[in-house]
């Protein structure tokens, strides 16, 4: 009988010497991901096999055909282009509230009557919100991995996902 994809990562990962921990730390992924990989609880995106491949020094291959995977690469290139309309908004927004409380508020430092003391807490959960939605959008969909420049990313370092054609 065929061993499956998890099965075989499981004795390579213990041909190799490594817990399910290390394995874990290796390649950047959670725990809990080897785990489900390795008991079958779920089909591994090849994105996830390929980083496992350059941990365990294997070469393991999924067995989806070439439609399924340029599916599965349109819909992460889509959900990329989203995210990324998604925190130029979010830039753009945090950069006009910045000017207009600059514009109103500088030369008094009052904004419609109040004085900072009351506005300005506000106003700095407002900025906060705005670099946590950048950075929670900033994050391969493939692999989850944190990208590094947040506006001219051409692919993941982590897992080698390309978001342009």
């Amino acid at each position: 009988m065929k061993q499956t994809i998890g099965q075989q990562i499981k004795k390579a990962r213990l041909k190799s010497g490594l817990t399910q921990t290390s394995l874990a730390d290796q390649c950047h992924l959670n725990l809990r991901t080897i785990q489900r990989i390795e008991s079958d609880s779920v089909q591994p995106r090849s994105y996830t096999i390929n980083i496992i491949n350059q941990a365990l020094n294997t070469n393991f291959k999924l067995n989806i055909s070439k439609e399924d995977d340029s599916q599965q690469l349109h819909k992460y290139r889509a959900i990329f282009r989203k995210r990324k309309t998604i925190r130029l908004i979010t830039a753009l927004t945090a950069i006009f509230l910045m000017i207009v409380v600059v514009v109103l508020a500088f030369p008094s430092w009052e904004l419609f009557g109040m004085p900072k003391q009351i506005w300005a807490p506000f106003f700095y959960l407002i900025m906060f919100a705005h670099l946590i939605g950048i950075g929670i959008t900033w994050r391969c969909p493939a692999c989850n991995g944190l990208l590094g420049d947040v506006f001219n990313t051409r692919y993941c370092s982590k897992c080698g996902l390309s978001f342009y054609e």
